[in-house]
């Protein structure tokens, strides 16, 4: 119970702000509007803002280690493209099939963003093979520079694949299907530009899989003249018919003046559209893509559909609204606060300069939820005002603002500080997420607090008696109810209510220990089991050894060092205890190429696949080998071991990681055995200047990237003058000469890790690693806040009590219904939270209200359903019934977040109902009354 001192300083707080909504009400709301506009305006404005490397955690060990060693192995950013031939048309080794993979591969090679040194498939020059002929070895590309479409050059491809060791990894294990393997560059390295996945997303369905599999080419052309374009110029052409998104398409189209010219931009309104023979249609090729950037282009086509459940929620919410108020007008209310909420929520991410990630599309939802939570709550106090009290419309919102401004605007702040404080996860796009909460809540204090006030002055609901009557009415079918769970304050059913939230506490610490870190299945779960994504990962996955997961290894040695036995031969022990390990599929390395030239000196003879022990044996057997293959960089201190997995689900993952960790310890100890020269402390000295040459190397190319992008087209000369650049260059200098100084041999390190499965291992690591203590930090966040709104520790066991119960039952929830915990469902049980402590707040702020003015505990609690509760439960149901519909979405992560909401609105609101007032009624004590003195309802704010 907070002192008077306190009271009054609240009350004079209070009185402070009142001026600033009512005096000048007509003024201020004009500002709320213009304000309101201009975000409107930015809101407009903002662009996707897709990215990998947002994606995961930058400063996690492994993720050190693939930016360190990116630009000779690459990264994990890949894209494949498998053309298969339909069932029944035979092998890939005729005409039509390898003009399409030709296409397929020149198309990609060209696609903007696409890093050409990273692109292979038979046709480019890195995919070679080698075989023993009389006089010597003979080598060169699988498909020869001067190949023509006859039988005779068929075959003579059929042999080199063969020879080349490539079935399975760049044709299909049955011959059937052919494999292109690209990197994506995450920013251009020469403009700074970050890369535009949407685009990236719409060439590969459009210049690959529609060039291919479509019979039809649109062309595009102007309606009417345009500057110097005259009406018919051809200004487009594609194979994925755009329909009615026609509309919102621009081209780029070339000056006809010449160099130096700038491209003239025709929208999509302006052209019409024909379609023509494809010329490079073929019926019997099916095309199949798999990377990043196509899972962000397939969640990006569903926006729309996520834009139609949101208006969908919100004309749910507000029949609903209707149907509970009694009045159009009052239901419509804390939808337009709630709408415009959301306007300033984008409003200002754009003046920040962020954009919308799309794995972020479902913040706005929750801030919609938020909204309306509060605004149902400050709707159903100002009827009670109008009805029971008999205020006119000003005074009724006065004093309902007096009452809920301390409770509400707590409440607000606590989910603020409860989002922001999801922002300590170190990944990117659940900072953004976390931004994109924060200022979504705090436009709730200014709409809610503010602009719903001032709306509610001049709402009219007409005659208040007849209104009240039918207010009554319909209360009146729920006071059997409120009168049954008012019960819930009594001994016997707070007790047994208590032990059953006990109960549960124990089941959901018992089944949520089955919660899994990372994805539960085979494919990729944001999106459908069966959307046409994860059909080609499946296909990919079947018919070739290196599917679309990779798990890279990079093997760190002295230069020079694959030449000496000894050091390869630690690698080549690597390579088949890790194909000796569940979930893993073929395994790829320097050492495993070097034993496929040994053999063919020969004549082929598989007991001579093995490691030559002889120095020069090896340099004979990698020669051939160059740094341009991925296996190693050029001066072979270090070389990447691809790991192909079957799958990317948790347990696979920790089982490849724990196998590499084990062989690196037990390795290094077999090696210090033999070495007494060395020891572990000195290699670790050496490991870590090692890692503080490659951090030092990716800060100065960062800085260089910068660099380019503030001042596009600056030159080499001037790029090594800036000082930051110089700075970073002698200290990347200094770090490698102190690591060449350091020239006694160790072990070999096995440093983890690179490639997709890398990223998603690290990503794994740091949920598993944060998901408990960041929800603990969230959780003292609100109640601290809790705390704030009624400087009482009983009020912190009340609310967050119940709270904490739902939050570990989810966890319950989502082992039951098979929902991993990562990225993306990381934030949500902690956002959710937001939610329950809204209804806590406002049922034990009534009740201990209601207490406190004499009322005995089971009257008091009838009173808070009758004036809150009842608002709690009809937010719990709307909510949940509008989220209900996200279990339609063509996005499976949608789907399961849909899920796991329903259950935590729903969940939130039956504790709020009967586990809060059972837990409250043991600590808070109603008000002795004197003999004749009457209860009455007074907020204690």
């Amino acid at each position: 119970m907070n002192s008077n001192n306190e009271l009054t300083r609240t009350q004079r707080f209070l009185r402070t702000i009142e001026p600033l909504i009512y005096a000048k009400r007509w003024l201020t709301m004009t500002i709320l509007i213009i304000a309101t506009i201009f975000l409107f305006w930015q809101m407009v404005q903002i662009k996707r803002d897709a990215g990998f490397d947002k994606s995961i955690p930058l400063d996690h060990p492994y993720m050190k280690v693939l930016k360190q060693y990116q630009a000779e192995f690459g990264g994990a950013n890949t894209v494949l493209v498998a053309l298969m031939q339909k069932p029944g048309k035979g092998d890939i080794y005729n005409a039509p099939f390898l003009k399409s993979l030709k296409t397929a591969t020149d198309e990609l090679f060209f696609l903007p963003g696409v890093d050409r040194s990273r692109v292979s498939s038979i046709f480019t020059p890195d995919v070679r093979y080698i075989e023993v002929v009389e006089g010597g070895f003979k080598g060169g590309n699988v498909i020869p520079a001067d190949y023509q479409p006859t039988q005779k050059y068929f075959d003579m491809i059929r042999a080199n694949v063969g020879k080349g060791g490539h079935v399975g990894r760049y044709v299909a294990k049955n011959q059937d299907g052919a494999m292109i393997y690209a990197e994506l560059l995450e920013v251009d390295p020469v403009t700074g530009v970050k890369l535009d996945y949407e685009q990236v997303a719409k060439g590969l369905e459009d210049k690959i899989r529609g060039r291919l599999t479509h019979p039809t080419k649109i062309v595009y052309k102007l309606k009417s003249d345009h500057g110097p374009l005259k009406a018919g110029t051809k200004v487009g052409e594609g194979f994925v018919d755009y329909g009615w998104k026609l509309a919102l398409q621009t081209f780029e189209v070339k000056n006809p003046k010449g160099e130096g010219s700038k491209p003239i931009t025709v929208r999509g309104t302006e052209v019409t559209s024909e379609t023509v023979k494809n010329p490079d249609y073929n019926p019997d090729v099916t095309v199949h893509i798999v990377g990043f950037a196509k899972v962000v282009g397939d969640v990006i086509d569903a926006t729309m559909q996520v834009v139609l459940f949101f208006l969908l929620t919100l004309v749910m919410t507000m029949i609903l609204l209707w149907l509970y108020v009694g009045s159009l007008k009052l239901a419509i209310l804390p939808l337009i606060c709630s709408v415009t909420a959301v306007i300033w929520e984008f409003g200002l991410l754009r003046l920040m300069g962020k954009g919308l990630d799309p794995f972020a599309i479902l913040v706005p939802f929750l801030i919609l939820a938020v909204s309306v939570s509060h605004g149902v709550q400050y709707v159903n106090a100002w009827v009670g005002e109008i009805t029971m009290n008999r205020r006119n419309s000003f005074d009724a919102s006065l004093e309902t603002w007096r009452r809920l401004a301390i409770y509400g605007t707590m409440a607000i702040m606590t989910d603020v500080v409860g989002f922001a404080l999801i922002g300590l996860i170190p990944i990117d796009i659940i900072r953004e997420m976390a931004l994109n909460a924060t200022l979504g809540m705090a436009a709730i204090i200014i709409t809610n607090k503010v602009m719903m006030p001032i709306m509610l002055t001049w709402v009219d609901i007409g005659d208040p008696v007849a209104f009240q009557a039918k207010q009554d009415r319909r209360d009146g079918v729920f006071d059997p109810l409120w009168r049954l769970i008012s019960n819930m304050v009594r001994p016997v059913p707070a007790v047994i209510a208590i032990l059953v939230a006990a109960a549960l506490f124990g089941w959901s610490l018992w089944k949520g220990e089955g919660l899994q870190v990372g994805d539960s299945q085979a494919g990729v779960p944001e999106l459908l089991p069966h959307s046409r994504f994860n059909n080609d990962m499946a296909m990919i996955n079947q018919n070739f050894t290196i599917g679309t997961d990779i798990f890279k290894v990079i093997a760190e040695m002295d230069p020079e060092s694959c030449i000496r036995y000894d050091m390869m031969q630690q690698i080549d022990r690597f390579d088949a205890h890790m194909e000796n390990t569940v979930g893993v599929q073929s395994v790829m390395s320097l050492p495993w190429a070097a034993k496929q030239v040994a053999s063919a000196f020969s004549e082929g003879a598989p007991k001579f696949r093995v490691l030559p022990r002889n120095r020069y044996a090896i340099v004979q057997a990698i020669t051939p080998i160059p740094a341009s293959s991925g296996l190693l960089n050029s001066d072979c201190s270090a070389l990447a071991v691809l790991v192909f997995t079957k799958d990317h689900t948790a347990a696979t993952l920790d089982r490849i990681v724990e196998k590499t960790k084990d062989f690196n310890k037990t390795n290094a100890a077999e090696f210090y055995e033999t070495h007494k020269d060395v020891n572990a402390k000195y290699c670790d000295a050496k490991l870590d200047k090692r890692r503080e040459v490659g951090n030092d190397k990716v800060e100065l190319e960062n800085a260089i990237a910068a660099l380019r992008k503030s001042k596009p087209g600056i030159g080499y000369d001037d790029i090594n003058k800036n000082p930051t650049v110089k700075k970073l260059t002698d200290q990347h200098d200094k770090a490698e000469d102190e690591l060449k100084a350091m020239s006694k041999a160790c072990p070999v390190n096995f440093a983890l890790a690179s490639g997709n499965v890398g990223v998603m291992a690290a990503t794994n690591e740091e949920v598993h690693r944060l998901e408990r203590p960041i929800l603990y930090i969230v959780y003292i966040g609100i109640a601290i806040c809790v705390f704030l709104s009624f400087f009482e520790v009983k009020s912190i066991l009340s609310i967050m009590l119940p709270l904490s119960l739902v939050s570990f039952m989810a966890y319950a929830v989502m082992t039951i219904l098979g929902i991993g915990m990562k990225v993306a469902t990381l934030p949500v049980v902690a956002l959710a939270a937001g939610i329950g402590v809204d209804y806590g707040i406002y049922v034990y702020a009534t009740l201990a209200d209601a207490a406190a003015g004499g009322f005995k505990l089971r009257d008091a609690y009838f009173k808070t359903l009758k004036m809150t509760g009842k608002a709690v439960v009809f937010t719990g149901i709307t909510l949940g019934i509008g989220v209900a519909t996200w279990l339609w979405s063509g996005l499976q992560f949608q789907r399961d977040m849909g899920k796991l909401l329903v259950f935590m609105f729903t969940a939130n609101m039956f504790g709020a109902i009967l586990i809060l007032p059972a837990i409250a009624s043991f600590l808070i004590k109603p008000k002795e009354l004197a003999p004749g003195e009457e209860p009455v309802f007074k907020p204690r704010h």
